[in-house]
């Protein structure tokens, strides 16, 4: 049952367009759901008409209706135009004769289909496949919509593609009396064109104008509220990571193998959190951006290319973030110079050489030395050096970006554009995480995140100055 708004009837808008031209794939980026419908290479792929409703301010605004393709519009037109009886046969009267034939309901099944919502909705939206040559077939799908009676909007799909030929298909639509159109990709996601297109259809279904409004004005605020939760979770996972420590058990002094040993178990222990902790955090930047959980876990273990296919704690993704390689006295694993080592029970000299060694790796610090001494004392513990969280800031940042212009309908592999952060920017996020260093009892690795008012003052800082990253504000001020 058709649910109406407040103004008694619900905007209904059938999406039609011949086969393979990307309906479908259209409901899944509006609708916000992957899951909708079939998407595939193969023509024909949707044979039956299928609904998305669209809310706004808990009302629903709008019925979106995927139809079959149009396989044949030549030879249907041809068999249209057989059933004119008198020359003053309007096209509503025409596709309704059509809809009573037994022809609608065997060869032409699908496009009656197709025809039928046309009929029965507000507005038309003509999805084409910006990649596609024009050809005759185009004119005769546009005749029989047109004949429908109803305003119709052709949507200019997959035109961030180089292949696509959006000027001739402008060019070509306005030869046709179709001077409005859209462009809307529905792989490559893009807010202002989504925008664009509510409001090309404001123009042509001017009846439902308020609950057009309501929607941009519902998306817009929905996208400010994605940004801003995927900023939090980076800005959660930073301050857990910054302020989680990982205890070395402790062993004899004079048990040099026993304390590698262990010092070993509690390093892989410390990555194997991490790198946990770093995959809910994508999860959650996934579900900001309204990705299903079954949707998260694909896209995640597609995430093959690039920084977020290499394991957090390899050399590889050292260089892959655009540090360089690890100089000065560090020239071991990577793993150890993203880690913060000290462990106790050394003799002085060996101190010595560890805190030549971790000043090589991070630079002079005499707040690192003094650290280092203090903990010699007994105090044997491993935390996340400032080169992981760095990194963790970088891939979550390469994906953020990314699944913020990734529509529902996109099923290719992650490919994030991996914009390397600047050194001032990652070091002034580093340094608001001081606090988190002092305090081991913030962080929520492995656990329940605790609460309290000055891990929140922290995490807002963190999650403003990552927001920044995501969407500078220049950016997101011109898209309001």
């Amino acid at each position: 049952m058709i649910e109406p708004n407040e103004n008694g009837t619900l905007f209904r808008v059938g999406v039609v367009g011949h086969t393979n031209a990307g309906k479908t794939s259209l409901m899944r980026t509006i609708a916000r759901d992957a899951g909708f419908g079939a998407v595939s290479p193969s023509p024909g792929t949707t044979i039956e008409v299928a609904s998305v409703k669209l809310f706004a301010d808990d009302t629903p605004r709008a019925d979106f209706r995927d139809t079959p393709g149009l396989e044949d519009p030549i030879g249907l037109l041809e068999f249209i135009d057989g059933l004119r009886t008198d020359r003053r046969d309007d096209g509503p009267s025409l596709i309704e004769r059509f809809l009573g034939t037994e022809e609608s309901r065997t060869i032409f099944k699908n496009e009656s289909k197709a025809l039928r919502q046309a009929r029965t909705a507000d507005l038309v939206l003509y999805v084409v496949d910006a990649r596609d040559r024009v050809l005759p077939r185009h004119s005769d799908e546009i005749e029989l919509l047109s004949r429908c009676g109803k305003p119709v909007l052709p949507v200019l799909n997959f035109v961030s593609d180089d292949e696509a030929r959006v000027d001739e298909w402008r060019e070509a639509l306005a030869r046709l009396g179709l001077h409005a159109t859209a462009s809307f990709d529905t792989v490559i996601y893009e807010s202002r064109d989504e925008q664009r297109l509510f409001e090309a259809m404001r123009v042509l279904a001017d009846d439902f104008r308020d609950d057009i409004d309501a929607l941009i004005k519902d998306r817009r605020a929905r996208r400010r509220w994605s940004i801003d939760r995927a900023s939090r979770a980076i800005a959660e996972l930073l301050v857990d990571a910054a302020s989680h420590l990982q205890p070395v058990p402790p062993a004899p002094a004079d048990d040099e193998a026993l304390q590698a040993e262990r010092k070993r178990e509690s390093e892989e222990a410390l990555q194997a959190a991490l790198r946990e902790h770093e995959r809910l955090t994508f999860h959650s930047i996934l579900a900001a951006f309204e990705f299903k959980t079954d949707d998260a876990e694909t896209t995640l273990l597609e995430c093959t290319e690039g920084r977020l296919g290499i394991d957090l704690f390899s050399g590889d993704a050292i260089r892959q973030a655009g540090f360089g390689a690890v100089a000065g006295a560090a020239s071991g694993a990577a793993s150890g110079a993203a880690i913060d080592l000290v462990f106790g029970g050394m003799s002085l000299g060996a101190a010595s050489a560890l805190g030549a060694l971790i000043g090589g790796t991070f630079g002079s610090s005499a707040t690192q030395t003094r650290r280092l001494y203090r903990r010699l004392r007994g105090a044997n513990d491993l935390h996340a050096g400032d080169l992981t969280l760095k990194l963790m800031l970088s891939r979550s940042v390469d994906l953020a970006r990314a699944i913020l212009r990734r529509g529902h309908a996109d099923e290719r592999k992650v490919r994030p554009e991996e914009v390397a952060l600047e050194k001032t920017v990652l070091d002034k996020i580093v340094k608001a995480l001081k606090s988190a260093r002092s305090h081991p009892s913030w962080s929520g690795v492995g656990k329940s995140p605790p609460q309290g008012r000055d891990r929140e003052r922290c995490i807002q800082r963190v999650a403003a100055l990552v927001r920044e990253q995501i969407v500078p504000k220049r950016t997101d001020d011109a898209e309001k």
